[in-house]
């Protein structure tokens, strides 16, 4: 089969949807060959620069050599484990996670297969903790389509609640990303948590100074918990280990997940204090438990992982991909000032602004069409395309990247012309 022959038999007999949206953008690839920053087409005629990362899941590249030879000997010694037996690989991961943590209060650790899942057991956890039984979120967030991280994602573009049918008693939102007045005024006495992460996920935009401070402060004269997401922004993507650790405050629980498996392996991770962790998993006979999840080789696959993440070059060459990514876009914007504007860049976190609206609507299929993929364009205002780098991409990735969105640019202004 070619790669249209694949997109006829989704179309035909399998998910009609994600066929018919790539196909709408002049999007239609299916991946055969990847490796590091670049995947391939089934053809392998087509080499295309990858910045969409799943969200963070190929963060350290597609098949990173050192990960896959942990996962090659794991799988050599070890398989899913026996659930009702402790695993050693996931003790010392938990032990390597605290050692690691943004905070010394955060020091224990629940393995899970996807970040949907430990989000599904973190509001599991803080209805247990607190007795109450609703979440307040923000309303363009992410977190999952299983589960209570399903009824946390009121994005009116994911449509989950419409899509799922989902109960709408157990969650409520909030509309602007960084207001805490906005927050403070649905935090009643029902409510158990708030979830959010430390970046506007249809922007980008990093949280700015004090607010997550403030927000920590309101959920203690509250009553409730404090989840931080850090699927996306975790292990070394904002030039940090945790982006949590850009702030001063802390939170009842983290996740980590995507990046955490190396994109080869199915874990995440639930990472919270040691007074919550007791309370949900050490105060009744069982405390949770999935019968792959906490496996050995899902252990030493997340421990290789964040091993990797915090060596001195991997940190190094995030800050200058920071670097270089503001560069270039700064530059970009003074040379086209009609097409876009300067937003920001964390580490390996990076937005372009863009003035006209059908810039929005079709620079994702145009940069698609000049071999990049980018991770998205914001479905709200301010409107930016939107970048994940792998993180250990060279020099080489930015200037790529900087030729395709020059070329855009100027198509824009034949276009106006």
């Amino acid at each position: 089969m070619n790669s249209r022959d694949v997109f006829d038999a989704y179309v035909d007999r399998s998910w009609r949807f994600l066929a018919e949206l790539q196909r709408s953008a002049d999007m239609e690839f299916v991946v055969g060959k990847r490796e590091g920053s670049f995947i391939w087409n089934l053809e392998n005629t087509r080499r295309v620069l990858e910045c969409a990362n799943s969200g963070g899941v190929h963060a350290l590249g597609h098949r990173n050599p050192e990960i896959l030879e942990t996962l090659l000997d794991a799988f050599g010694r070890f398989d899913a484990g026996i659930w009702t037996m402790p695993t050693l690989e996931a003790l010392q991961f938990q032990d390597a996670v605290q050692a690691s943590a943004p905070t010394p209060s955060i020091c224990r650790t629940v393995l899970n297969l996807s970040a949907s899942d430990s989000i599904d057991l973190a509001i599991m956890f803080s209805f247990r903790v607190t007795g109450r039984r609703k979440v307040l979120a923000y309303s363009h967030g992410y977190h999952g389509h299983s589960g209570f991280a399903a009824l946390v994602t009121g994005s009116a573009d994911e449509g989950l609640f419409e899509q799922y049918s989902l109960p709408t008693e157990h969650s409520a939102f909030f509309r602007d990303y960084a207001s805490l007045a906005s927050i403070e005024q649905q935090l009643g006495p029902d409510c158990a948590a708030v979830i959010l992460e430390p970046m506007n996920y249809e922007t980008f935009q990093p949280a700015p100074p004090g607010f997550l401070e403030g927000l920590a402060a309101l959920c203690r004269k509250h009553g409730c918990l404090l989840i931080i997401d850090e699927t996306r922004t975790a292990l070394g993507r904002s030039g940090r280990l945790w982006m949590t650790s850009h702030y001063s405050f802390e939170p009842d629980m983290l996740i980590l997940g995507k990046g955490l498996g190396g994109g080869l392996y199915p874990v995440s991770a639930l990472v919270t204090t040691r007074a919550i962790y007791d309370e949900c998993m050490n105060s009744k006979r069982w405390g949770f438990m999935s019968s792959m999840a906490g496996s050995p080789v899902g252990a030493l696959v997340a421990t290789k992982v964040l091993e990797m993440v915090q060596r001195p070059a991997l940190v190094q060459n995030v800050a200058r991909l920071e670097a270089d990514l503001t560069r270039q876009f700064r530059h970009l914007s003074e040379t086209y000032p009609d097409v876009y504007r300067f937003a920001w860049v964390k580490g390996g976190i990076a937005a372009l602004g863009l003035h006209e609206t059908s810039a929005a609507r079709t620079i994702r299929g145009e940069l698609f069409r000049r071999n990049v993929l980018c991770h998205s364009v914001s479905a709200i205002e301010p409107a930016v395309v939107k970048f994940f780098p792998c993180l250990n991409s060279d020099v080489a990735v930015v200037e790529e990247l900087t030729h395709a969105l020059a070329d855009f640019a100027l198509q824009q202004r034949g276009a106006q012309t």
